[in-house]
C-alpha cells in the first residue's frame, strides 16, 4: 500500500487470461488450431469425412485406392490423433501457466487486502485509545491464516511434481507441450511418406502400417503424459480452492472483527454524542435567547425574561428550537457546521431572511398552540397582537415593521451560531440556478480562467504579481465558493484550480489582450446559457479585481504617501469592466504605465 493509502499492485492489473500466454508465431498458431479444431464444426467435418471416404472406399472410385479395411485412412486417423494430442499438450501447458500466473495475482491481491485490512484495524486502535482512554474496546486476535499466507508462497503447478515419476513427466509435458514438437511430428510423417513414395524406404510401402503402429504408440504415450498433467492440474488447482478459501475466511472474521469494534465504539459515540448534543443545543439555545433580549433592548421593546428566570417548559421549547435550527437552514440550502479557522461569514439575502424568518414565526405560533398559554415575552416580539391575550398574529397579517424586526432577527444568526463555535455555509443541494452541468467542459473551464485573470490582471499593472495580492484572490475565491449567495457563483469560485497563467517575466502588456478576451468569452458563456446570472457575474469580476486592488497599500516613497489603489490598478479594473460590458464593442484598452514598486 502506498503511502497515501491506496492499495498498490492487484487493483490495478487486468485480469489473467489464457491469451496472455500465447506470445510469437507460435503461439497464434498455437491458439487458432485450438480455436479451429476444438468446436462442433469440426466434429461434424471429421465426421463427413471419415464417412464419405468409407462410402466412396466401398462403393465408389476409391475403392481400388483405400478398400476395406481402410488402411489409409486409419493411417490418416493415426496422424491426426497425434497431432491433436501435440494440441492437446500444448493447450494443457497453456492453462497450467495461466493457472500459475492467476495463482500468483490472487495471492498478491490477497496480500493488498490484507494490508489494508491491518491499517484499518491500527486506524481503530487509535479510535479505541481515544475512545476507551488508552483501554481496547474489545479484544480480539487477528485470523491466523494472515500471518501463515504472508510466508506461504502461491500454489504452482509444478510444486505437484514429487519423484522421479513426477520429474519425468514434468519433462515430457514441458518438451511435448510445444509447437516444436508439434512441427517435429507433422514433419516426420510427411518426410515418412516422401520417401516411401520417392522409393528411398520400402520396409513401410502404402498404406504404412509400420507408421501406424508407431503414431499410435506415440499416441498412447501422450495420453498418458495428459492425464498425468490434468493430475498435477487438479492437484494444484485444489490448493488454489483451499488457499482462496482461508482468503475469503480470513476476510470475513477480519470483517466481523471490524463491524463488532465499530458497535463498541458506536455504543461510546452515542453517549459522547448525546452530551455533546444537549451541550450545544444548551448553548445555542441561550444564545439565541440572548440575541433576543438584546435586539429588544436596542428596539425599545420589553425584553423577555433572562434565560435562568424562564419557566422550565419554556426552556425546553427554546432547545427545541435550536435543534430545529439545521431544519430551517437546510431549507435555504445551507447547513451548520463546527467552525473552521478562520470562520467564513454568510450573509443571507433578502429571499433568505425572509424564509427564515416566516419559518421560525410559524414555528413560534404551533409552539404556543401546544403549550396552550402565550409565551412569556411574546409582547416583546416580532408579530405580537396588540392585547396580550389574543397571542401572535400569523405572518400574512404582521405589520412591515414587526416583518422587519423579524427578518433582521434571522440576520444575526450567523453571528449568534459563530459564539457558540458553529457557522453556516451554502450547499448546492436545493438552490436555485444553473450550476456546473448546464455548460459544456470547455466553457466552464473557459469560465474558470476568467476568474484568475481578472485578478492577475489587475496584480500585474504595477509591474509584478504581489503575492499579497494573489493570496487575497485565492482567499476570495475560497470564501465565495461557500458563501456566495448564488449557486452559480459558489461552484464556479469552488472549482477554480487557482492557475494565474503565468510565466516567468511575465508583463502586463503580455497578459492583458489573452486576459481581456478570456474574460469577455466567459461573459459571452454566461449571456448566452445563463442570462439571469448575467449580472451577478459582471459583479464577482468586479468584486476580484477591487479585491487585489485594494489587497496592499502601493505607490509612494518608501511607503509614505503609499494607497491602497494606484492610477494602473484603476486603469485596470476599468480594462475589466469593459471587457465584461457586450454591448461595448471590443476596443484596446489604455495603456498601462508600468513603474517600480516602492
Amino acid at each position: 500500500m502506498s503511502a497515501d493509502g491506496t492499495v498498490t499492485g492487484s487493483p490495478h492489473q487486468q485480469p489473467v487470461t489464457m491469451a496472455d500466454e500465447r506470445v510469437g508465431f507460435n503461439g497464434a498458431l498455437a491458439a487458432a488450431l485450438t480455436r479451429v479444431v476444438g468446436s462442433m464444426p469440426a466434429l461434424y467435418v471429421t465426421l463427413a469425412v471419415v464417412s464419405g471416404w468409407m462410402a466412396l472406399a466401398t462403393w465408389g472410385p476409391l475403392r481400388r485406392v483405400d478398400p476395406y479395411p481402410f488402411g489409409f485412412l486409419l493411417f490418416l486417423d493415426n496422424v491426426v490423433q497425434l497431432v491433436l494430442c501435440l494440441v492437446i499438450l500444448v493447450g494443457q501447458r497453456v492453462l497450467g501457466m495461466a493457472a500459475d500466473r492467476r495463482a500468483v495475482q490472487t495471492y498478491e491481491s490477497a496480500e493488498a487486502i490484507f494490508e489494508r485490512v491491518a491499517d484499518l484495524q491500527a486506524h481503530l486502535d487509535r479510535h479505541d485509545r481515544a475512545l476507551g482512554r488508552g483501554v481496547s474496546l474489545l479484544e480480539s486476535s487477528p485470523h491466523p491464516w494472515i500471518e501463515r499466507h504472508r510466508v506461504q508462497p502461491p500454489p504452482q503447478a509444478i510444486d505437484q511434481v514429487t519423484g522421479v515419476n513426477g520429474r519425468i513427466a514434468a519433462w515430457l509435458t514441458q518438451r511435448l507441450g510445444s509447437m516444436w514438437a508439434f512441427y517435429i511430428a507433422a514433419g516426420t510423417q510427411v518426410v515418412w511418406i516422401g520417401m516411401a513414395l520417392l522409393g528411398l524406404q520400402r520396409f513401410d510401402p502404402y498404406p504404412f502400417a509400420f507408421m501406424s503402429f508407431l503414431s499410435t504408440l506415440a499416441q498412447l504415450i501422450f495420453m498418458i503424459v495428459i492425464m498425468v498433467g490434468q493430475d498435477v492440474l487438479g492437484q494444484a488447482g485444489d490448493r488454489r480452492s483451499e488457499q482462496t478459501l482461508l482468503d475469503a475466511e480470513a476476510v470475513l472474521h477480519e470483517c466481523r472483527r471490524m463491524k463488532a469494534r465499530l458497535v463498541a465504539q458506536d455504543r461510546v459515540i452515542d453517549s459522547l454524542a448525546d452530551y455533546t448534543s444537549a451541550q450545544v443545543t444548551e448553548h445555542l439555545a441561550r444564545a439565541i435567547h440572548q440575541s433576543r433580549l438584546e435586539a429588544a433592548v436596542e428596539d425599545g421593546r420589553p425584553a423577555p425574561p433572562p434565560w435562568n428566570e424562564l419557566k422550565d417548559e419554556l426552556r425546553e421549547a427554546g432547545r427545541l428550537r435550536a435543534r430545529q435550527l439545521g431544519e430551517r437552514l437546510a431549507a435555504i440550502g445551507c447547513l451548520m457546521v463546527p467552525a473552521s479557522a478562520p470562520a467564513l461569514t454568510v450573509t443571507f439575502t433578502d429571499e433568505e431572511a425572509q424564509v427564515l424568518a416566516r419559518l421560525e414565526h410559524e414555528h413560534r405560533l404551533g409552539e404556543q398552540e401546544d403549550l396552550g398559554t402565550r409565551t412569556p415575552g411574546a409582547a416583546d416580539l416580532p408579530g405580537q397582537r396588540d392585547g396580550l391575550k389574543s397571542g401572535m398574529a400569523p405572518w400574512e397579517e404582521l405589520s412591515e415593521r414587526a416583518r422587519a424586526q423579524a427578518v433582521e432577527s434571522v440576520r444575526r444568526l450567523p453571528a449568534v451560531l459563530g459564539d457558540v463555535g458553529f457557522q453556516v455555509l451554502r450547499t448546492a443541494q436545493g438552490a436555485d440556478g444553473p450550476g456546473e452541468l448546464d455548460f459544456t467542459p470547455e466553457d466552464w473551464a473557459t469560465l474558470g480562467r476568467s476568474l484568475m485573470a481578472s485578478g492577475v490582471l489587475v496584480s500585474l499593472a504595477e509591474g509584478v504579481a504581489d503575492p499579497e495580492e494573489i493570496f487575497a484572490l485565492v482567499k476570495l475565491l475560497r470564501e465565495a465558493g461557500v458563501t456566495h449567495p448564488r449557486r452559480f457563483i459558489r461552484e464556479l469560485a469552488a472549482a477554480s484550480t487557482f492557475d494565474t497563467g503565468l510565466r516567468p517575466n511575465t508583463r502586463y502588456a503580455d497578459y492583458e489582450g489573452p486576459a481581456l478576451r478570456t474574460i469577455r468569452a466567459a461573459t459571452g458563456i454566461v449571456a448566452r446559457t445563463a442570462p439571469d446570472e448575467l449580472a451577478d457575474f459582471r459583479a464577482f469580476l468586479l468584486d476580484i479585481a477591487a479585491t487585489v486592488a485594494d489587497a496592499n497599500n502601493e505607490g509612494g516613497f518608501f511607503g509614505l504617501g503609499a494607497r491602497p489603489r494606484v492610477p494602473n490598478e484603476a486603469a485596470a479594473m476599468e480594462a475589466v469592466r469593459a471587457a465584461t460590458d457586450l454591448d461595448r464593442p471590443e476596443a484596446p484598452s489604455a495603456p498601462v504605465r508600468l513603474r517600480k514598486r516602492s
